[in-house]
């Protein structure tokens, strides 16, 4: 004999599911801002289906499940427990400002790559039109890079202490640059090592002037 009351849990279990699924589907697709057509086009899915999940009239399967979870962060278990509205905001919040950072490493990582791709043009068309090889460009490469990174690094992240370790960076390299392009490649060639010298004071002033603003 059927045991009718098991089927009656069960689907009264897939009904609660279904609606927990979709309210949490709902409330990460507004903490994000977006609208379920929006939502529909960043995951591929059709907006129908979205309004479908989020109403509760079906649960996603596994993979669409897993595509979600993948989207707004969070875990596949997370999508099916019961969250109040300030964690679900807390959450994406989170996941929004990972994947920043994630795309802010990424425009750091690019920029360098420029500099870097430039040098390699330099050296390779010198190169193939049989002139002197610049290898002096792979010196100079070290200081630039640093320079360009440290721009990206102040527009999109303002002033943090590793701005000053850049800095430092950027002058050491920019002075050590001179000393081997002059020493190994000037004709005749020059010994101007001690410029080193001009970085000291320079160093000091790096790590002096925030404290003095701050100060002030």
């Amino acid at each position: 004999m059927l045991d009718f009351s098991f089927f009656g849990a069960y689907n009264k279990y897939m009904d609660n599911l279904a609606n927990v699924v979709g309210k949490n589907i709902a409330s990460l697709r507004k903490a994000r801002g977006l609208t379920q057509q929006e939502l529909a086009r960043q995951v591929n899915y059709s907006d129908k289906s979205i309004s479908k999940w989020e109403l509760g009239y079906a649960v996603p399967s596994v993979d669409i499940l897993m595509d979600l979870s993948s989207f707004f962060g969070v875990t596949m278990d997370y999508l099916v427990q019961e969250h109040t509205q300030e964690s679900i905001e807390a959450v994406s919040d989170i996941a929004a400002s990972k994947k920043g950072n994630l795309n802010k490493a990424i425009v750091i990582a690019m920029a360098m790559t420029v500099v870097v791709l430039i040098s390699m043009s330099i050296f390779f068309a010198a190169f193939f039109l049989g002139t002197a090889l610049p290898w002096a460009t792979f010196i100079w490469m070290v200081p630039c890079a640093i320079f360009v990174a440290m721009t990206v690094i102040r527009i999109l992240y303002g002033k943090t202490r590793g701005n000053i370790a850049l800095a430092s960076s950027f002058v050491w390299t920019l002075l050590l640059s001179f000393c081997f392009h002059f020493a190994f490649f000037a004709e005749p060639a020059q010994n101007i090592w001690f410029i080193i010298i001009i970085g000291i004071p320079i160093q000091v002033i790096l790590i002096l002037a925030p404290k003095l603003r701050s100060k002030n």
